[in-house]
């Protein structure tokens, strides 16, 4: 049997620390095949990812990856429960993967793990001191991190919950444990930026600052690909940069604001009681959203307008795009993921597609196509709106740069 390590990535865009997770990841779980779970075409944060997930899947593919499977819309758009949960539920029912490697500020397993069975048993006095700063008007992730502090337990480090990329990693193992999983989880420090510093640095920038690198020069269009090389030849490896700079150099890039029409029309629809029927969304934030209507001008505008000190930013985005991509609460805990599309592959990876082939308790789809004769009902649904987010995204990119609109169901996966 061969030595598979599961990645569960954005790759928003792939960038020189994602090349050195995946270096790390080989080496440090002794792997001899790379899976990775990848976000389609909207990320966690609430928000369209600034390139299709085709492009995403060839640039983690040229970077060391082995095989890229879809994480679905309803489970990439999520909480980090939610997003991990989905991620791992696919690795887990590959049958073969024998490690989860992530990224965290802390790099800690051990601590990680600590932490993570302290969350998992939800004391009584965790509980009641949550529910007392939740009613105070603090906001879950700050309210977590107030209440596991204040259980003193012998070697619980709350600080741990400061970190986004450490909140993920609890997130994991904590699905990890839920799922009965043989899969050992791996914390890899991060490397260079914060998750959230926008400036530009001599070894690993952030996603954030790559993002922001694209969007301040997008302004200027930028049409020529030598341009985009030496702008993200110091961000990306090579391979990511080139094929980033051909990218920007025949289209711009997707963001928020082209969705604010298509949102608008969403929200002025639905009356607040349908509008909390919608994934992340609260009865309250319903009534804020109808409140302040008169007063939308763009997604990212609206979405800061609604900001209070008991919902974040990146809560108030998700439900947005909950009602944008019409992906409604579900009652209980999330369902394991039932399928796993394949959106690429390398060649010489053959021995790993057929180690899943053979292990997997999932269906495996390849061609999108066929997915109404190899899924139940429920699950073809589920399916069916991952279709849809990628069908809206690439209408609001054909339409944006003038170019054709191709449905997602006719498209293949990138083999390399």
């Amino acid at each position: 049997m061969s030595r598979i390590t599961g990645i569960v990535a954005e790759y928003n865009p792939f960038h020189k620390g994602h090349a050195y997770h995946l270096e790390k990841a080989r080496e440090l779980t002794d792997a001899d095949y790379l899976v990775v779970v990848m976000s389609g075409d909207f990320v966690q944060r609430g928000a369209p990812a600034l390139f299709d997930k085709y492009l995403r899947t060839e640039a983690a593919l040229l970077g060391g990856a082995d095989l890229v499977l879809e994480l679905p819309a309803a489970n990439a758009c999520a909480s980090a429960e939610s997003f991990a949960w989905g991620a791992v539920s696919i690795l887990e029912q590959l049958g073969c993967v024998n490690a989860l490697s992530f990224g965290s500020e802390t790099g800690d397993t051990q601590a990680l793990l600590s932490c993570a069975e302290v969350l998992l048993q939800e004391s009584d006095a965790y509980r009641e001191q949550l529910r007392s700063l939740l009613k105070k008007g603090y906001s879950f992730p700050a309210a977590r991190r107030e209440a596991v502090g204040a259980l003193n337990h012998p070697g619980l480090l709350p600080e741990l919950l400061d970190f986004p990329n450490n909140i993920l990693g609890l997130e994991y193992i904590k699905a990890l444990k839920r799922a009965g999983s043989s899969i050992q989880p791996t914390a890899l420090k991060r490397a260079g930026a914060g998750y959230h510093d926008d400036a530009l640095t001599d070894s690993y920038s952030s996603a954030t600052a790559v993002r922001k690198l694209i969007r301040d020069n997008d302004t200027e269009k930028r049409t020529e690909s030598v341009h985009w090389s030496k702008l993200l030849a110091g961000a990306m490896p090579e391979s990511s940069a080139l094929l980033t700079a051909r990218r920007l150099s025949a289209e711009a890039p997707v963001w928020e604001d082209d969705f604010s029409l298509l949102l608008c029309y969403q929200l002025m629809r639905l009356s607040p009681k349908e509008l909390a029927a919608y994934s992340d969304m609260s009865p309250e934030l319903a009534r804020r959203i109808h409140a302040h209507l008169n007063e939308f001008h763009s997604y990212s505008q609206f979405s800061a307008l609604l900001k209070t000190r008991e919902l974040t930013y990146t809560r108030i985005n998700r439900a947005l795009l909950h009602v944008l991509l019409g992906i409604k609460a579900e009652r209980g805990c999330s369902p394991k993921a039932s399928y796993a599309r394949i959106l690429g592959f390398r060649k010489n990876a053959g021995g790993l597609l057929k180690e899943i082939k053979a292990n997997a308790d999932m269906t495996l789809i390849t061609k999108a196509a066929d997915y109404g004769k190899l899924l139940a009902p429920q699950s073809a649904k589920r399916f069916e709106q991952d279709l849809f987010a990628s069908n809206l995204y690439s209408t609001v990119r054909a339409q944006k740069n003038g170019t054709a609109f191709v449905n997602d169901i006719q498209k293949s996966p990138v083999i390399l």
